[in-house]
């Protein structure tokens, strides 16, 4: 700080051709700025531009850099989202954002004096989504494969070779073939009808698993009916499920 109380820093420009210019201590330099961005005053400088009066304060700042938030708030929510599976699209594109919002950011806080944290944080994070994006991609890849076995199990044949009631039991017993070329495991939803008619009024799934190609699986399914006759028959033959889950 000199004789005049002022410390070196940004300034409102004097001259009222930017929004800032750098006080150097001594005198007033060429080093300007408006809306963040640094330039040379190729105008020169005007013999008129005295120095900041005694007991300005601290160089002026515009207070807040917009920029850097942004950066730090999609972030977070990249790195939230972006190993979830199909999600991690949404959480990649944040992370890129973030990055570009980071940079400006780190730039604007060169000349309004905050913000720095907040663009730091936000190319951290976004940094880190990126990474995370890999796990999102191999889930994503998982799950498709998953359900893709699920809706489009190998080729098979089935047939229904007994349907039985007895008291508030029905029981149907049917064999699945494997007309496919390689082991497969099915998912078999039974249907239990009134006789002469295709409306379900009760529904079993049946999992059958490692049937080999060209080999042929009993399965067995009962439900509790309140019909004083039933017929049995074949919804739909699925692939499996993940985890134990049952889609009925």
């Amino acid at each position: 700080m000199n004789e005049t109380g002022a410390a070196p820093g940004w300034y409102a420009d004097p001259m009222r051709r930017y929004e800032h210019r750098y006080y150097n201590g001594r005198e007033w330099t060429a080093d300007v700025a408006t809306g963040g961005q640094r330039f040379v005053d190729q105008l020169g400088l005007e013999p008129t531009g005295g120095a900041p009066a005694a007991g300005s304060g601290t160089p002026h700042r515009s207070g807040t850099n917009a920029a850097a938030t942004t950066a730090m708030v999609l972030g977070i929510v990249a790195v939230s989202i972006a190993w979830l599976p199909f999600l991690v699209v949404l959480g990649a594109l944040a992370a890129v954002l973030a990055i570009v919002f980071g940079v400006i950011g780190l730039r604007r806080s060169r000349v309004t004096g905050t913000g720095r944290s907040f663009a730091v944080a936000g190319l951290t994070t976004a940094v880190a989504a990126l990474a995370a994006a890999v796990i999102g991609v191999v889930l994503t890849g998982i799950v498709l494969e998953v359900y893709d076995d699920y809706l489009n199990p190998e080729p098979n044949e089935v047939d229904v070779t007994s349907c039985e009631l007895q008291g508030a039991r029905a029981t149907m017993t049917g064999e699945i073939t494997n007309t496919g070329d390689r082991v497969a495991d099915y998912s078999v939803l039974v249907g239990f009808v009134r006789p002469g008619t295709d409306n379900t009024h009760r529904t079993e799934r049946v999992d059958v698993d490692d049937v080999a190609p060209g080999a042929t699986s009993e399965f067995t399914a009962q439900s509790q009916v309140d019909l004083d006759d039933i017929d049995c028959i074949v919804v739909e033959v699925n692939g499996p499920l993940p985890f134990g889950i049952t889609v009925d």
